[in-house]
């Protein structure tokens, strides 16, 4: 991930959607994201403009019973949701270490979940409820 982008408060779909957008300009090829938060803090519709900033016009949802989506962008963006799946040996049955390569974006919602499969190079993003119309989203890398 490129360096230069750190986080902002949103206070509605739309921004949070641009925010996202904004986000998509700093991603690189290789790059994992490790989204984390409260439930309905905003996780799904970042990635709805992550996906719109690489280029993809298509509808985006989250894996929340599929489990995993895969989308064709500017790059191969995988979108992972641990939500409903903790279960650390189903993910790497499911073949989660395949996804992780030097040609995919994979962002996993619900991270926390799965932190002890994750690889070292993860970048966290953190979502929190500021009001209830706001939302901060914050980077920290590992």
């Amino acid at each position: 991930m490129k360096s230069g982008w750190t986080g902002a408060i949103t206070t509605d779909v739309e921004e949070t959607i641009k925010l996202g957008e904004q986000f998509a300009d700093f991603i690189e090829k290789g790059d994992v994201f490790g989204f984390e938060g409260e439930l309905a803090s905003g996780k799904t519709t970042f990635i709805k403009g992550i996906l719109k900033g690489l280029n993809f016009n298509k509808s985006v949802t989250s894996p929340t019973f599929t489990l995993v989506n895969e989308y064709d962008a500017k790059f191969p963006v995988i979108h992972i949701d641990c939500y409903r799946e903790d279960e650390l040996e189903r993910w790497i049955k499911l073949g989660l270490n395949d996804y992780f390569s030097d040609e995919n974006i994979v962002i996993i919602e619900w991270a926390d979940k799965m932190q002890s499969l994750l690889p070292d190079n993860t970048f966290h993003v953190h979502f929190s409820h500021k009001s209830v119309n706001s939302r901060e989203i914050i980077l920290a890398a590992t």
